[in-house]
């Protein structure tokens, strides 16, 4: 005899009903604020890697930019903050089944052994490198000029983590954005967690992405924080730091 199971509707929807109460769970919401603290001391979001290059995700987040892109279908994904180069060959590896086109990564700096074993690694011939100052308005036409006949972006801003500098990166990037087209702050987390006292930065509470996004999104009211994305996060760097164009 089979075993009977409930439908596809009838899960999506107590799915939901679950993220809804999750999303409310006080106790939890700290418990996780406290792990992440905890572990950031020993750079946790350093640990994985996809394709032998670093990736500087939880891996949370890494399902999360998959669940989007699966959703969306976005032609065109933009890092700026290229690192290690983990995400770039993330983005390849499942280009051909979500329809990615370019995938374009923007950094102040990036080696030239890292570019050739991106570029070695990468399966489509689909993955663009810039050593370039995000906000450099000569560059930014350019770039605009290179994606402007593909639908659909993806932007994750993931480099200078400074409130200034994020500002104006969002002031810029999110130009190119239409209906629907996300828009990622990286590392929002940092307004939440005591100064990384192990890891010296220019930024910290109260100079740092998520002291950017609440500005931009007071003066920018065609973008939202995306609900259904964010409800359901419990170990990321980007809490409430995913939005959309409405």
């Amino acid at each position: 005899m089979k075993k009977k199971i409930i439908s596809k509707q009838q899960f999506s929807k107590n799915k939901n009903l679950w993220i809804k109460t999750f999303s409310k769970n006080k106790k939890l919401k700290k418990i996780s604020r406290k792990m992440y603290i905890e572990s950031d001391k020993h750079n946790y979001s350093y640990f994985f890697s996809w394709q032998g290059e670093t990736i500087l995700q939880t891996p949370e987040d890494i399902i999360t930019l998959q669940e989007i892109i699966s959703k969306y279908k976005p032609e065109v994904i933009i890092e700026v903050g290229v690192a290690w180069g983990g995400t770039m060959l993330f983005y390849d590896s499942i280009s051909k089944q979500n329809s990615i086109k370019k995938i374009i990564g923007i950094d102040i700096y990036i080696p030239d052994k890292l570019k050739k074993r991106i570029i070695k690694k990468a399966k489509n011939n689909n993955i663009y490198l810039y050593e370039e100052d995000s906000t450099n308005m000569k560059f930014f036409e350019k770039l605009k000029a290179k994606i402007k006949n593909n639908k659909g972006i993806l932007i994750h801003l993931d480099s200078n983590h400074t409130k200034k500098h994020v500002l104006n990166e969002l002031n810029i990037y999110s130009k190119l954005c239409k209906k629907n087209d996300i828009i990622i702050v990286g590392d929002t987390i940092i307004e939440h967690i005591p100064k990384q006292k192990h890891r010296a930065r220019e930024w910290s509470k109260g100079n740092n992405p998520k002291n950017a996004l609440d500005v931009f999104l007071k003066k920018n009211k065609d973008f939202k924080i995306d609900k259904e994305i964010c409800n359901k996060q419990m170990f990321t760097n980007n809490p409430q730091g995913y939005i959309r164009k409405t």
